[in-house]
């Protein structure tokens, strides 16, 4: 009987379906095949067919996961636990999605499928971004590097756009488009119309949020069309919640109401709630600005419902179950009733017996529902707690945006003062060229005009370092790069090459580190160019041991050490390394160029 019972319960899911025309056909599809057939059409069900039907795929995944186990095979258990990983994840039971990625990642480790595993880590990392970014990091860099390793430039393409996001998430937006912009550049190669849109949509959230909004809008739109010949309902459901984002911004309230209910319909039909949760959300605050306070404390109700739901629906599969169990056990016992007519002798004794197993079961079923009741009771009890260490944190939070807001005052202050007094000089004196026909006077101008715009460039500079109280590897790592593409396009006869290996990416310079090293190599680099008469300049920021190094080296005309006096440009070099505790090298022969390297100790960064 028992027996009989399990293999019910293992077989119900899919003699229940009969609600979607596709998973339909697809249990007519898989009845007739051989089992390793069937787990591969399963796992092969389409992104947005999956998303759109999450109970049904679950059924059919749990039907599939069954038989992989029976068969042993590794690779279908660990492709199946991936796609639990994701459902669950849609579904908002994250507990229940991490084990899944995590077991996925164990099984194509064990089977040595490098890109595979990297590809799970990547999506681990970018599920929990909302709720651990620095282990969402460190996530997401493992499954980067193992993308790479295993040279899998679809999934990396990815990986790319979500680490991007990583980064706009902790305000490092050159770092944030830099890869979005990686990830974009491989979608577009490979014509990926399901990749394309994520990147484009967070190229453009980058531009909202720096209220470019023109841009922001046009390239949303690129993104939305594709999605929209797709078919791609969760994608579109997106796309309308970023529309609602952006007429957010720009204070356009009714029109951001328009969109945000968009795609708030599009997730009740999908069964999405989490975006139901967040449109409900948004749409409270849009009918708050328009002081419509009877429709924003409907869907402030609404996103409370929506918040309870995820909770809930783990404790909702259980009571399932349950029932299930029971209406099993009320069909056994009533054919057990009919044959106990067929023998009197037997009846009382027998009457007695399901008097006292049901008595038993009654007695487990109520434990059952009151343990049940004590975990919900505990479970509201920890969300209070919950709830007041949010409100701690939102606190502090508040206190260092205040801080932050501060820091951001003083730089527009220079921006504004001294940067457009400044400006105003550069435009002075070319104005002043045409008006003088002197030589002299037109170089000394010349001269003082150059200075100017470096010194406009070095308050540039300044100014992005007091925007931040750490500055990552990755960031520095983009304004390094920004720097030297700006000095490629200036010069037409010097080539110039940067190469960066750095596997720490979780420390980060203080400011006045991370602006020091950045003088060092920007002086090193206008050396090369203007003095040594460089044909080629490589710029190296490696790791090695317990430091990193940046070695700026050229092959210009060189000099020798003992026959010049250092000018200001070196000392202040030298200067700057002493500053933060640097070691400072410059190696230099006539004909034979001239090498500077910088290194710092890993132990004086800050851990990220």
């Amino acid at each position: 009987m028992l027996k009989l019972l399990f293999i019910f319960i293992l077989t119900a899911p899919l003699l229940t379906l009969g609600q979607s025309p596709y998973f339909d056909s697809l249990q007519l599809k898989i009845a007739s095949i051989p089992p390793s057939e069937k787990i591969k059409t399963i796992i092969d069900i389409p992104f947005e067919k999956m998303n759109t039907n999450i109970a049904q795929s679950i059924k059919f995944y749990e039907t599939a996961l069954v038989l992989a186990d029976s068969l042993k095979n590794k690779k279908f258990q660990a492709e199946l636990h991936e796609k639990f990983g994701l459902v669950h994840y849609y579904q908002g039971n994250y507990e229940k999605s991490v084990n899944a990625n995590l077991k996925s990642i164990e099984l194509y480790e064990e089977l040595n499928l490098k890109g595979r595993a990297g590809n799970v880590y990547a999506t681990l990392g970018h599920q929990m971004k909302g709720r651990d970014l620095p282990k969402a990091m460190e996530y997401m860099r493992n499954g980067i590097s193992l993308q790479r390793a295993a040279r899998d430039t679809f999934r990396l393409a990815g990986s790319y756009n979500n680490f991007g996001w990583l980064h706009q998430m902790n305000k490092n937006l050159d770092s944030a488009l830099f890869y979005y912009n990686k990830g974009l550049k491989i979608t577009t190669n490979l014509d990926d119309s399901l990749g394309m849109p994520y990147s484009l949509n967070s190229v453009a959230g980058v531009y909202l949020e720096r209220k470019q909004f023109d841009l922001a809008k046009s390239i949303y739109d690129r993104a939305f069309e594709i999605r929209k010949i797709r078919n791609d309902k969760n994608g579109m459901a997106e796309n309308y919640q970023f529309y609602g984002d952006l007429y957010f911004a720009q204070k356009n309230y009714p029109k951001s109401a328009e969109n945000y209910k968009k795609s708030l319909d599009i997730g009740i039909d999908i069964k999405y709630t989490n975006i139901c949760f967040q449109n409900s959300a948004q749409l409270a605050l849009c009918y708050e600005k328009m002081n419509q306070l009877d429709s924003a404390l409907f869907y402030q109700k609404e996103s409370y419902r929506y918040k309870d739901q995820m909770i809930n629906e783990a404790t909702n599969n259980t009571i399932a179950a349950l029932e299930i169990q029971f209406d099993t056990e009320k069909n056994e016992k009533e054919i057990a009733l009919q044959k106990m007519k067929i023998s009197e002798q037997d009846q009382k004794a027998r009457q007695l017996n399901y008097l006292l197993f049901g008595l038993g079961a009654l007695l487990l079923f109520a434990l059952f529902i009151g343990n049940l009741l004590f975990k919900q009771q505990r479970l509201k009890q920890e969300k209070l707690k919950e709830e007041n260490r949010l409100k701690d944190e939102i606190a502090k939070e508040q206190l260092k945006n205040k801080l932050h807001e501060e820091r951001l005052r003083i730089s527009r202050d220079l921006h504004d003062n001294i940067g457009s007094q400044l400006t105003f000089i550069t435009s002075s004196m070319d104005n002043l060229k045409f008006i003088t026909k002197e030589e002299k006077v037109n170089a000394k101008l010349d001269g003082l005009t150059d200075f100017t715009r470096e010194t406009i460039t070095q308050l540039r500079d300044t100014i992005w370092a007091m925007n931040k109280g750490q500055i990552t590897l990755d960031d520095f790592h983009g304004r390094l790069f920004n720097f030297i593409l700006g000095a490629r396009n200036s010069t037409l006869n010097t080539t110039i090459n940067f190469e960066e290996k750095i596997e720490s990416k979780n420390l980060a310079f203080t400011a006045e580190q991370g602006i020091n090293l950045f003088r060092i190599v920007q002086e090193s680099i206008n050396n090369a160019i203007k003095y040594a008469m460089s044909s080629n300049i490589e710029i190296k920021m490696i790791e090695q041991d317990d430091h990193i190094f940046i070695r700026v080296k050229d092959d210009g005309i060189g000099f020798e050490k003992t026959e010049i006096q250092y000018g200001n440009g070196i000392k202040n070099m030298s200067f700057r390394a002493q500053e933060i505790d640097a070691t400072f090298e410059m190696n230099s022969s006539k004909n034979e160029g001239t090498q500077i390297k910088v290194s710092i100790q890993k132990n004086k960064l800050i851990a990220v």
